[in-house]
């Protein structure tokens, strides 16, 4: 009986794995014996869908300040390079068939000479200039680029404290306005604005929290802001609040990862206004990419989101190695697919680094409200530590069970068994009394069945 239940795991593995909602990583560049601790690459996508992949030459060994571009149709194949690659007036830049410049931001993380700076940040707007900021010595500067290139706004000192170097954010809303978020001091979420495309500027602290980073804002059509950020307060952990176009909050600070590790995320708008979001599982050792899609038309009048509300997808793992994996960065094409970049190698200098490419699929996956449609069994967080939460959809009522193995096909528990009406159901799962390990859920419901595998740690 265990064989057979093992046998039945095993081929409801495979099958699970034949489905998966991304495509197959492929290799977009290599650097070996790189000089420096990452690469931080820099992704951005077309009217026609083509990826643009920016990596900068920075190392220890040769700083001339330009990248690499690798230009990548929609399926992720490298259709051209040019390497090395300035952009103009040093920032990286390119346009596409229609002339519209596509900011690609700036991989050195502030790093840079005070002739010749880079700039964290930068946004496009409707008359095709190009807008940046940039954090170093202390201060935030602005530019704002002619569709030429030409100087508008050269290097405006626009706020002075303790920034972190190269962590601004920007995004530019419908109604024409600039926003700006970054951590200040390591303590304080600082958000700024400004109604005149950069030339004056206001400010204002939404969060003081003991260390943080990694602060990322978008604007949605309905000119909303929506801003994630990483906090380490008890473990390091990834909140996201939304204003509304007047500054109010809309969603109050709000944890929707779950771990003891959650690192440099970023973030996409899609189509239906929700925001995808990457980030990884640690800082020098991390081994997954995850990924969350969250409710981008939520209001809840401030209060904290539940993630039943906040999250149409929580935290789903899209690439797991035991090598180190680094840096994801997210866009969305104009199929809804999210197109990820990240690199790999070896954490610290004189390691190689490689950059991968994975996209979501063409059938609806996990980034087309999949939570909404979900015939199989969503787990989150997974690696489970205490508790989890699953869950499913039902397109008809029917008896539902959920049942818990080991990894040897020996049956722990019974989760649940009982006959369920149509729509979105959550069922908690306690670890309770289990020691750590891999696990196996078996997903039944009339004559269908799937399975999922869990990782319990302490």
């Amino acid at each position: 009986m265990k064989r057979t239940i093992l046998c039945l795991l095993l081929i409801l593995l495979a099958g699970a794995s034949a489905q998966s909602s991304w495509t197959p990583r492929k290799l977009i560049g290599t650097y070996l014996n790189w000089d420096y601790w990452w690469l931080n690459v820099r992704i951005g996508i077309d009217q026609f869908d083509t990826v643009y992949c920016a990596v900068a030459r920075y190392n220890y060994s040769q700083t001339d300040y330009e990248h690499d571009l690798y230009i990548l149709n929609t399926d992720g194949d490298t259709i051209n390079v040019i390497r090395p690659w300035s952009g103009y007036d040093y920032q990286p830049i390119v346009q596409d068939a229609q002339g519209y410049n596509i900011y690609l931001g700036q991989p050195l993380l502030g790093q840079g000479l005070a002739s010749s700076p880079h700039m964290d940040a930068g946004v496009t707007d409707d008359s095709n200039c190009v807008s940046t900021t940039h954090s170093r010595n202390d201060v935030i500067y602005f530019t704002r680029l002619g569709p030429n290139g030409e100087h508008l706004i050269w290097l405006d000192s626009i706020y002075g404290g303790n920034p972190w170097s190269g962590r601004t954010s920007l995004a530019y809303d419908p109604g024409g306005n600039l926003h700006c978020t970054f951590a200040d001091d390591m303590q304080f979420l600082v958000y700024g604005n400004s109604t005149d495309k950069g030339v004056s500027w206001a400010w204002d602290t939404l969060e003081t929290i003991s260390v943080m980073s990694h602060a990322r804002v978008v604007a949605t059509p309905d000119t909303c802001i929506h801003i994630v950020y990483r906090t380490w307060t008890s473990g390091v952990q990834l909140y996201y609040m939304k204003l509304r176009p007047d500054g109010t909050v809309a969603v109050a600070p709000s944890m929707f990862t779950s771990g003891s590790e959650r690192w440099c995320p970023n973030i996409a708008i899609d189509t239906l206004n929700d925001l995808r979001v990457v980030y990884i599982d640690g800082a020098s050792q991390a081994h997954n990419i995850w990924y969350t899609v969250l409710r981008g038309d939520l209001d809840i009048s401030g209060q904290p989101a539940p993630d039943s509300l906040l999250t149409l997808v929580p935290d789903t793992i899209i690439q797991n190695d035991a090598v180190r994996v680094a840096g994801p960065k997210i866009c969305v094409d104009s199929q809804n697919r999210a197109h990820v970049l990240f690199e790999q190698g070896i954490y610290g200098t004189g390691g190689s680094k490689y950059v991968y490419h994975i996209r979501e699929e063409n059938e609806p996956g996990v980034g087309e409200h999949a939570i909404k449609t979900l015939s199989t069994l969503l787990i989150s967080p997974n690696p489970i530590f205490s508790s989890a939460k699953m869950q499913f959809n039902l397109i008809s009522p029917c008896r539902v069970q959920i049942i818990l193995y080991d990894a040897l096909g020996r049956k722990v528990r019974d989760i649940l068994n009982r006959a369920l009406t149509e729509g979105l159901h959550s069922v908690q799962f306690y670890r309770a009394g289990l020691s750590s390990g891999t696990y196996f859920l078996v997903f039944k419901k009339d004559q269908e069945s799937s399975v999922a595998k869990i990782v319990i740690l302490e």
